[in-house]
Parts: C-alpha cells; sequence; structure tokens
C-alpha cells in the first residue's frame, strides 16, 4: 500500500510538472541544437535577480497550466541571469537592456522576435507569444478592418494586438474611432480601460485622456476610485513634474491653471504634493521666492530619492537672484540634510556640491 500511495504522489509532482513552462539547465548553444531536433523555436527569459517583475513571471505566470502547455509544445525553454555565466554575452548580442525580456529565437540563433515586459495573467502572456511567432497575425487583421469589420470583439482583439505589437500610430487612431462611436456610460467600461491606461494609446493632450479628466466620475463608478485615482494622478505627475524640471519650455501661467482646475473638477485635492507641484510651478514663472522657499522646505524632506533625483535642483536654479540671504541659509542646510539622508553616492555627492559651490551664488 505504501508503495502504491508514494507512486501515486510521484505521478501527480510529474503531471503538475508536466503543466508548467519546462525550463532545461541548457547552454544556449545545446538549447538551439535540441530545438532543432524537435522541430521547435528556442525561448529565453532574460532576468536578473534584483528585477521584481522577473519574480513575479517565474512565480505567478510561467509556471501556469496554461502557459505551460503553450510553451513546451512550442520551444525548448531555458533561462539566464544576465549578470551572470553567459548571461552578458547573451545580452550583448540581442541588445536586451530591459528586464524581464523574453528573447523567441531561431534555430540558429537569429532572432525571431522579443516581448519585453510582464504580463500580468497567463492569457496575456500566451497571446503575446503567439504574436510574436505569428500564429496571429495583425497583417491579416489589418485588412478585415480595412475591408470595414467593425464588430466589437474583433476591434478589441485587433487593438490588443496591435498594442502587444507596439503598432501605436494605428492603434491610436483605432481606439480614437471606436471611443466616438460608443456613448457616455460605455466610455468608462472595463472593457476599455486599457485604451486610456496606455499612455502610448492615449498620449497627453489626445481626445481619450481629455475625456477621461472631464468624465473621471464615471470611470470611477465603472472602474473603481482606486484605479482611476492612481491613473488620474500619473497624468497630473507627468506634466507637472515636465514642468518643475524644465522640459516644458513653453508653459504658461494659463497651462498651470487649467491643470489645476482639472485637479480640482477630478476630485484629486486630496493629493497634497500634487497641489504644492502647482504652487510650485507658479513660482518659478512669477519668480516668486518666498512662495518657492515655502513650498521647498515642506515638499523636498518628504520626497522619495528617485523623484528628489530629477525635480529637486532645477525648481532652486530658475529663481537666481530671488533668493535672500536667509533663504539661501536654509536651502543649503537643506541640501546638506538630504546628503545624508539619501543612499545614492552619486545623488549625496550633487547635494554637497549644490550646497557648497552652487547655492551661494544664486
Amino acid at each position: 500500500m505504501k508503495k502504491i500511495v508514494l507512486l501515486f504522489v510521484a505521478v501527480c509532482l510529474m503531471l503538475s510538472l508536466s503543466a508548467q513552462t519546462n525550463f532545461q539547465n541548457l547552454v544556449l548553444d545545446k538549447a538551439l541544437d535540441k530545438a532543432k531536433g524537435e522541430g521547435k523555436m528556442v525561448f529565453v527569459d532574460c532576468y536578473t535577480s534584483w528585477c521584481g517583475p522577473c519574480k513575479m513571471m517565474a512565480e505567478e505566470i510561467l509556471p501556469l497550466k496554461e502557459v505551460g502547455e503553450y510553451m513546451n509544445e512550442k520551444f525548448v525553454c531555458v533561462k539566464y541571469d544576465m549578470e551572470k555565466g553567459e548571461g552578458p554575452e547573451i545580452a550583448k548580442k540581442y541588445g536586451v537592456s530591459s528586464y524581464p525580456t523574453f528573447l523567441l529565437l531561431n534555430t540558429d540563433g537569429s532572432l525571431k522576435d522579443r516581448v519585453v515586459g510582464a504580463s500580468f495573467s497567463g492569457e496575456e502572456f500566451v497571446y503575446k507569444m503567439k504574436l510574436a511567432i505569428g500564429d496571429i497575425s495583425t497583417v491579416r487583421m489589418d485588412s478585415l478592418y480595412a475591408a470595414g469589420n467593425r464588430m466589437s470583439r474583433f476591434i478589441l482583439s485587433y487593438l490588443k494586438a496591435l498594442q502587444a505589437t507596439q503598432q501605436y500610430d494605428k492603434a491610436r487612431v483605432i481606439s480614437t474611432e471606436l471611443i466616438k462611436s460608443l456613448n457616455d456610460k460605455q466610455k468608462a467600461y472595463a472593457t476599455y480601460w486599457f485604451l486610456y491606461e496606455d499612455i502610448n494609446i492615449s498620449p497627453l493632450g489626445s481626445e481619450n485622456v481629455d475625456y477621461l479628466l472631464e468624465h473621471a466620475a464615471n470611470f470611477r463608478e465603472g472602474m473603481g476610485k482606486e484605479i482611476v485615482n492612481v491613473k488620474l494622478a500619473s497624468l497630473f505627475e507627468v506634466q507637472l513634474e515636465d514642468m518643475l524640471r524644465g522640459r516644458n519650455k513653453r508653459v504658461t501661467l494659463y497651462d498651470v491653471e487649467t491643470i489645476e482646475k482639472r485637479l480640482r473638477a477630478c476630485q484629486m485635492t486630496d493629493r497634497k504634493d500634487l497641489v504644492d507641484y502647482i504652487v510650485l510651478v507658479k513660482a518659478m514663472l512669477t519668480k516668486n521666492a518666498d512662495e518657492a522657499f515655502a513650498v521647498c522646505t515642506r515638499l523636498f524632506p518628504e520626497m522619495a530619492e528617485d523623484k528628489l533625483s530629477y525635480l529637486y535642483f532645477n525648481p532652486i536654479l530658475t529663481l537666481k537672484g530671488k533668493w535672500s540671504e536667509e533663504q539661501k541659509a536654509e536651502l543649503i542646510k537643506m541640501s546638506m540634510v538630504l546628503s545624508k539622508k539619501v543612499k545614492n553616492p552619486v545623488l549625496s555627492d550633487g547635494f554637497v556640491n549644490f550646497a557648497n559651490s552652487i547655492i551661494p551664488n544664486l
């Protein structure tokens, strides 16, 4: 009886393993040889030890049954840390610079396609794989669309295919046409949220984004408050942070006041950082050092390190000639405190240099 139980457990274990994506312990040359003999391609999972999305894919997506069944039929699968062993050589050869990156290789080692970034369901990942190897053809979809196919299910599949293959110019045109064909309630359905969420399809200034900003309450009802507020906050952050960084050279006071009105209309005034951004940009445009000083000393000490690295310096530099000696002394003190707070040594040295050499001459 004991042997039968052990045999049963072993069979169950083998079945569960066979359902997962089967990563094989092979160097790339051996994987290519094996794929050639089996009439398959090679799938390479390019990851690093510090990459969070890589771990999520390894633990949650690639072990899924529907993923494993598709991948094991089509590919010899291998994975390499891009910072160890033959990883750096593979990264250099195939131009891997973002993680995770998944390479689809022909048996001669040539690149068939690549898929960059994580997927959040097995269905999404398999769909991307099918697009990459040509099981689903956007060329065929192009011809169906040109022939007048406007069925909702087809249009959604077409847009997701264009998104997965990064054909964003085409996706923007088709998504705008689709959204215009819907009534106000339909536009806020969860079905279409991916169009608003992807900044490549609905960039700032597009009709889709303008509609989202003007009808935030509808979207909160259709999608839920949290997910919509995260998207809205990101839209305001992109615009305002570009202004703070000095990347938007044409910004006017009218532009900032328009954003301020939209922030109120979207009921996002609980985001104190965004309100502070608006006050600071206005102060930069009007050369009001007193208002800028009040915001800087409140905003920057609590700001995350990654944002400090690109938002801290320009607002202070922009008001050159407007700071009082007392304000400069406080800005020097704040810069030195931040130099000890941040972990990045380059940024820390930057704060020290800014305090000692730049601020006294502003």
